[in-house]
């Protein structure tokens, strides 16, 4: 046969092959695999044997997902493999086949995750989901960081990018980081609008999180209808993107019907509109809300420890509750240094007007000047918020570390690897832990969000500047220059991060106030009124109007 015409029938049955249902499933990864081989032992260039290989493995590995089969998976993990040699980084194919590994080891990570049917209690199911997600930790960072960046990627076309976000914010619901996956399903729209698993997802994550208590879940009941209903428009694009049996388990959410509001505090007439809007689209509030702001008052950073337990004045208002203000006005300063520079460098790049530096010009595409340096400032500060995390979670729970050995990245689990027991309140309440300690986890060298911690230590220690062109990236040098787009979205994504984290320790709190733990008379928590703010009885109001479906 002609190579050309040879290629066509290939391509055209491995096509025929990937849209195989059911049962019929092995035998088409089995014919699949005939193919591959074939296909290897050719005379096809390297480009063609890479669009088939790639092909192959998709139908192999997506068979053996839904058949439970880890050889065939690993068999399609491999196609996936060899074709990748036969790429370069500037193909579109290239990332396609990066996809296809990291989702065929994501796959091979999730077989042993427990079934939860619904009723079934958390205590049933998350010790399980806990030891699954720590013994196969490595190759979930390895996950992490590849669906990060494909993701990221400006070769990757817009359905592998869409779907590696969306596979990234599931691999991270899994380990109860809701905020950072709830980013990342809306990135996943944001690449590729027909998503509709990223929709079914972000329902379905909201769900969980009605269900936990916490946070403002009348207001998020209102945005899970949201997310059902565009699951349920978006259809096709959930077949597109996963399967009719993904698409079936979207069709049957129900929408709550909640009064609940969807978004608060963006009226177009208020004085720091621009701020407030800049602020939601990012998700950068640390409200318990999801969407906009969480509340019209002014103080609308309102996301704190919801709970306590104590005999007298003292046992309720511990030092943690302190500790924790100084974390949210720490953030909210790294927060409005970026959105200032942010905002001056959307006008103009050039020395704003309120810059009394002379500086000189030194022919090297580099920009100098406060706004750049106030980007490198919130990059940084966010960052350092981390750190003071881990040592308020230290202090609160007794975890006996000397607090100037206390750092973000080794605080939150053993030297084997496993979470800090005197963190964990017991089985069924180590989400927040797991959370905490994976997010950690991707600060290191070979994590996820190691380039923005390479930066915010080579910014503390070293000489780190903005540049147009030239750029050197992150160094160990005595100096570096940063892309001025990847330093906007790295300090962007360190506010992020820091959110998450603020709001996972006040998971890992609420997980030891359970009311059942609490038996017996206990004096109410002090609310807003207990510090005497004249706004209180309007804060009451709002929150009481949003506290449920």
């Amino acid at each position: 046969m002609e190579p050309r015409q040879e290629f066509t029938t290939w391509m055209g049955e491995l096509m025929m092959l990937g849209d195989v249902a059911g049962d019929a499933r092995r035998a088409s990864a089995e014919r699949a695999m005939d193919i591959a081989k074939a296909v290897i032992a050719s005379s096809h260039p390297d480009g063609a044997k890479a669009a088939l290989l790639f092909s192959a493995s998709s139908t192999v590995i997506n068979a053996g997902v839904h058949l439970n089969d880890t050889e065939s998976v690993k068999s399609g993990k491999l196609l996936a493999e060899k074709a990748l040699t036969m790429t370069t980084e500037d193909q579109p194919l290239h990332h396609q086949c990066r996809y296809n590994i990291a989702n065929a080891t994501s796959s091979l990570c999730d077989q042993d995750l427990p079934s939860i049917e619904p009723g079934t209690r958390r205590i049933d199911w998350e010790p399980d989901l806990v030891a699954s997600r720590l013994k196969n930790r490595a190759d979930l960072k390895e996950v992490r960081r590849e669906f990060f960046q494909i993701g990221l990627s400006q070769v990757a076309d817009n359905q592998t990018r869409s779907a590696a976000y969306c596979n990234l914010g599931n691999v991270l619901d899994h380990a109860g980081r809701w905020a950072e996956a709830y980013d990342f399903y809306l990135r996943a729209l944001e690449a590729d609008p027909r998503n509709g698993n990223a929709a079914g997802n972000l329902a379905q994550l909201l769900h969980t999180r009605i269900d936990s208590g916490i946070g403002q879940t009348g207001h998020i009941a209102a945005v899970y209808d949201k997310y059902v209903a565009l699951a349920h428009d978006l259809r096709d694009g959930t077949l597109a993107f996963a399967d009719a049996k993904v698409a079936e388990r979207w069709d049957r959410l129900i929408p709550t019907e909640s009064q609940g509001h969807l978004t608060h505090g963006l009226d177009p007439e208020a004085e720091d509109y621009e701020y407030r809007q800049w602020v939601a689209d990012l998700r950068l509030a640390l409200s318990p809300a999801v969407e906009g702001l969480g509340t019209d008052e002014r103080r609308w950073d309102s996301a704190t420890i919801e709970v306590l337990y104590g005999e007298n004045l003292d046992d309720m208002s511990p030092p943690i509750l302190g500790a924790m203000n100084v974390l949210k006005s720490d953030f909210l300063v790294s927060r409005r240094l970026a959105f200032d520079a942010i905002s001056q460098l959307t006008d103009d790049l050039a020395q704003t007007i309120d810059d009394s530096g002379s500086y000189v010009e030194t022919l090297d595409y580099s920009l100098y000047g406060i706004q750049y340096s106030k980007l490198l400032l919130a990059q940084r500060s966010a960052l350092d918020v981390l750190d003071k995390t881990a040592v308020v979670a230290n202090e609160h729970f007794n975890a006996g570390d000397a607090p100037s050995k206390v750092s973000f990245r080794n605080f939150w689990t053993e030297k084997n690897g496993e979470l800090r027991e005197p963190l964990v309140k017991g089985a069924g309440r180590s989400l927040p832990n797991l959370a905490l300690a994976e997010l950690a986890n991707d600060m290191a060298k070979d994590g996820m969000y190691a380039t923005s911690q390479a930066l915010r230590n080579a910014g503390t220690h070293r000489i780190v500047h903005a540049a147009l062109l030239q750029t050197t990236g992150v160094t160990q040098d005595s100096r570096s220059k940063i892309d001025l787009i990847e330093l906007i979205e790295s300090t962007v994504l360190a506010l992020q991060v820091t959110r998450s984290a603020y709001l996972y320790l006040i998971d890992l709190v609420a997980m030891w106030n359970h009311p059942e733990d609490h038996q017996g008379a206990y004096l109410p928590f002090p609310d807003v009124r207990y510090f005497n703010d004249p706004t209180a009885d309007k804060h009451i109001v709002d929150d009481d109007n949003d506290s449920a479906p």
